[in-house]
């Protein structure tokens, strides 16, 4: 298990538990916008998501 997969288990953890993305950022020291992304994707990262690799050329 990766270190940011435990990220989003614990971030999702906290969040079902009623904490605040706040609270959530401080304890585990992560941005609140990471906390709200983790919040609207869930545990698991979706492929393919970012900007596109342009070729040169």
């Amino acid at each position: 298990m990766s270190l940011e997969h435990d990220v989003r288990i614990r971030t999702h953890a906290l969040l079902e538990a009623g904490k605040t993305p706040t609270e959530i950022s401080r304890r585990l020291g992560i941005s609140r916008p990471t906390v709200y992304k983790v919040k609207a994707t869930g545990i698991e990262k979706k492929v393919g998501l970012g900007a596109k690799k342009s070729l040169d050329g």
